[in-house]
């Protein structure tokens, strides 16, 4: 197998379209590129560069070449770079644990960054209510878990505040309240309304509940499906500065109260000491609940 330096000269002179500017890319002397580019041409017995003219010029053997040459150098940094945090005793796998009734779309680029910084990592990922997430940090079953916070029990696990998650009254766009500015109390208590199955558990239902009527979804998506169906109206949280899900609007309530914020917490066994992985991840979910 070719040499991954050899490749990289190879890539690196057909991006630029010169030696010397591919010397100038990768911090070499344009000697030193030259020899790899003639000493890869000899290895492969392929001459890669058609050199008559001013400049280069890549052949049609260097250019079905190229493909599989960026190939061999990605794949051979990405095992570098596994086998670095390998010997660093980062993690193979993380069971990270989410509240159910906080959206994952907004999630999509923290997952992306992760596979792009770990790619060695395998991360498991549960949805569940912040009570039963609770509960599996206790019984170590799980490595991390975002939640809502809960006052006095910081004695079962370690903790860092991570942010707020706003609630919004939200509506499906064919719902009756989605055509007027602003719906009134008696309005909201004779119409449907759609709850969050968690918050009978927990001291939110008092404050949320309000129509006579219910329906009680279990999660966000859940939840998200029903009123998207115009069944009825909610409240549902949402990380800050993000965009409403598609297919539902907000609307306005004649009084203020109903407005509120839930604080959320990650979370991990008591007496661990949080890893290397597990801090970019904190990182992130802080970047998400308080990016503008």
């Amino acid at each position: 197998m070719s040499s991954p330096e050899l490749l990289r000269s190879f890539i690196a002179a057909a991006d630029t379209g010169s030696f010397s500017a591919a010397a100038r890319l990768l911090g070499k002397h344009q000697a030193t590129i030259s020899g790899n580019i003639a000493r890869l041409e000899d290895e492969l017995a392929v001459i890669l560069f058609d050199r008559v003219g001013k400049y280069p010029e890549i052949t049609p053997q260097g250019l079905a070449l190229y493909d599989s040459a960026k190939l061999v150098v990605e794949s051979t940094a990405r095992f570098n770079r596994n086998a670095l945090n390998l010997a660093a005793g980062l993690p193979m796998l993380i069971t990270l644990g989410l509240d159910e009734d906080l959206p994952t779309a907004p999630l999509v680029g923290l997952f992306t960054k992760i596979r792009q910084q770990y790619p060695l990592l395998k991360l498991n990922i549960l949805r569940e209510p912040s009570q039963q997430l609770f509960k599996l940090i206790e019984e170590k079953q799980l490595d991390l878990a975002l939640s809502l916070t809960l006052e006095g029990q910081t004695n079962i696990y370690e903790y860092k505040a991570i942010g707020s998650a706003c609630y919004y009254l939200v509506c499906g766009k064919r719902h009756p309240f989605a055509r007027k500015s602003t719906i009134s109390t008696d309005e909201m208590m004779h119409s449907t309304q759609i709850l969050q199955r968690s918050l009978a558990k927990n001291n939110l239902h008092q404050t949320v509940k309000i129509a006579f009527d219910t329906w009680e979804c279990q999660g966000f998506e859940a939840q998200l499906e029903a009123i998207r169906a115009n069944v009825g109206w909610a409240f549902i949280a949402n990380y800050p500065y993000q965009p409403m899900p598609e297919g539902i609007t907000q609307f306005n309530a004649e009084f203020a109260a109903i407005d509120f914020t839930s604080q959320y917490d990650l979370i991990w066994p008591k007496g661990r000491a949080i890893t290397e992985v597990e801090q970019f991840i904190s990182d992130q979910l802080m970047s998400l609940f308080t990016q503008k």
